[in-house]
């Protein structure tokens, strides 16, 4: 009778003992794009910045074309576009194509990409002893290097230059004595934001 009373607890017991003890496993599958969104932002900061720094107030009201052929592998997506938009908030005329344009503006792209840097400080590269970081510094940097220029497509006299403009941003991911990481820098990343 006793032993009878016993058997729930004792299957309630190795019932909670293997839940504990074996543990779960669970597999997610995640897929990353070709440049990584801390990248692009990065990038698209520094073109961000570069091009609100250009005036095309001496071309508004005439008809323009932009010549992306200058940017490269940039000559589709953000940056052209942006360099549009910013062509039309001065009153700039876009021309869809370069037959019925005035005017050509060309866009030369110097640099657009990332560096990083990463310093860290404790032991390190010690023979049978495991890494120990104190800090740990992580620092991306985006560069964009930007010229444009307009000329009158018949006579092919310049009317208009930019000069050369360039911008940075950058994002700094510490951790010391393992707390962080703390993000500060130009963009805000999406570590930052979770939970919100």
């Amino acid at each position: 009778m006793k032993r009878n009373g016993m058997l729930p607890w004792v299957c309630l017991t190795l019932g909670a003992a293997s839940l504990f003890l074996g543990g779960c496993k669970s597999t997610v599958h995640v897929t990353d794009s070709a440049e990584s969104g801390t990248q692009q932002l990065l990038m698209n900061s520094s073109a961000d910045a570069v091009i609100c720094s250009f005036d095309f107030s001496p071309l508004a009201n005439r008809l323009c074309f932009l010549d992306t052929t200058g940017l490269g592998n940039a000559n589709t997506g953000y940056l052209p576009y942006r360099i549009r938009e910013q062509m039309g908030s001065f009153g700039v005329l876009l021309a869809e194509t370069r037959d019925e344009a005035e005017v050509i503006v060309e866009a030369g792209l110097a640099a657009y990409g990332t560096d990083s840097r990463r310093d860290t400080l404790g032991i390190t590269d010690v023979n049978q002893l495991p890494d120990i970081y104190l800090c740990v510094d992580n620092v991306q940097y985006g560069v964009a290097k930007l010229s444009l220029f307009a000329r009158e497509k018949k006579t092919g006299a310049v009317i208009w230059h930019s000069g050369i403009m360039r911008a940075d941003s950058y994002q700094d991911i510490r951790k010391v004595l393992g707390t962080g990481p703390r993000y500060t820098g130009t963009i805000q990343h999406s570590g930052t934001r979770v939970g919100r």
